[in-house]
């Protein structure tokens, strides 16, 4: 069962690769409504990339007195950093990486496979691409792993 704070998910198995991509479809309904409010004013749509990874991470407000911040800490948060950032170069909207997918994540036909460098890791990751990212939420099983209804609308706090 998945436990909510402030966008946060903690979950395993294929609830993971669920609540990540209702995430990910929440991302996209919302710059797909801005780029529409704002396109008369912005020469260029707003761009984004996601990227998807799992692994333990320390989540929590960090700093002293008033100055904190919400925050991740992990090597799963800089993983899923650098595979964001691997969307530009990929040309693609969604980069997941392979344990996601095998742990949890689509069958293995249904994204694209890649072999990437991540920096500060040894050896080539192997990885899944989404150029449309709406195709992910053909991936998931609306009733499968859980006994909590899916949210109908995933907004930020």
């Amino acid at each position: 069962m998945p436990s909510w704070k402030r966008g946060c998910i903690g979950t395993s198995g294929g609830g993971a690769f669920r609540w990540s991509t209702l995430y990910t479809a929440a991302v996209i309904h919302n710059v797909a409504y801005l780029n529409h409010q704002f396109a008369s004013e912005v020469v260029e749509p707003i761009q984004y990339g996601i990227g998807i990874h799992a692994g333990v991470v320390i989540v929590g407000d960090i700093g002293f007195r008033g100055h904190t911040v919400f925050t991740a800490l992990g090597d799963a948060v800089n993983v899923a950093s650098r595979l964001q950032d691997l969307t530009k170069e990929l040309d693609c909207k969604v980069v997941v990486s392979e344990e996601v997918c095998k742990t949890a994540g689509p069958a293995g036909d249904a994204l694209t496979r890649r072999d990437v460098a991540i920096r500060r890791h040894d050896g080539a990751m192997a990885v899944r691409t989404a150029v449309d990212p709406t195709v992910l939420a053909s991936l998931v099983d609306p009733v499968a792993e859980s006994d909590e209804p899916l949210p109908t609308a995933v907004a930020a706090e």
